[in-house]
């Protein structure tokens, strides 16, 4: 899978549970807003799910690039929504 960018750990690995360094996501505009915990019924899978795309567990903070990870912003798909734009 690979190493975060952010937290620098092993996506792969099953003990790590979250992104430790993703607190909050950083818009071009200099707003910073909570980042949206990883929701497994949102995507209408099992509660105990980890997240298929960067492993992280039911409640935890997606790792940078994920593409599951909703924008705090508007609500769409972070990796590609257009908050980003300038």
């Amino acid at each position: 899978m690979g190493i975060c960018k952010l937290c620098h750990k092993e996506m792969s690995d099953a003990e790590v549970g979250t992104c430790e360094a993703r607190a909050a996501v950083e818009y071009p505009d200099g707003t910073n807003l909570p980042a949206v915990p990883y929701d497994p019924q949102k995507l209408h899978l099992p509660a105990w799910f980890r997240c298929p795309d960067c492993n992280v567990a039911p409640g935890a903070k997606h790792h940078p690039n994920c593409d599951q990870e909703y924008c705090p912003k508007c609500g769409g798909q972070l990796i590609s929504c257009d908050c980003f734009e300038s």
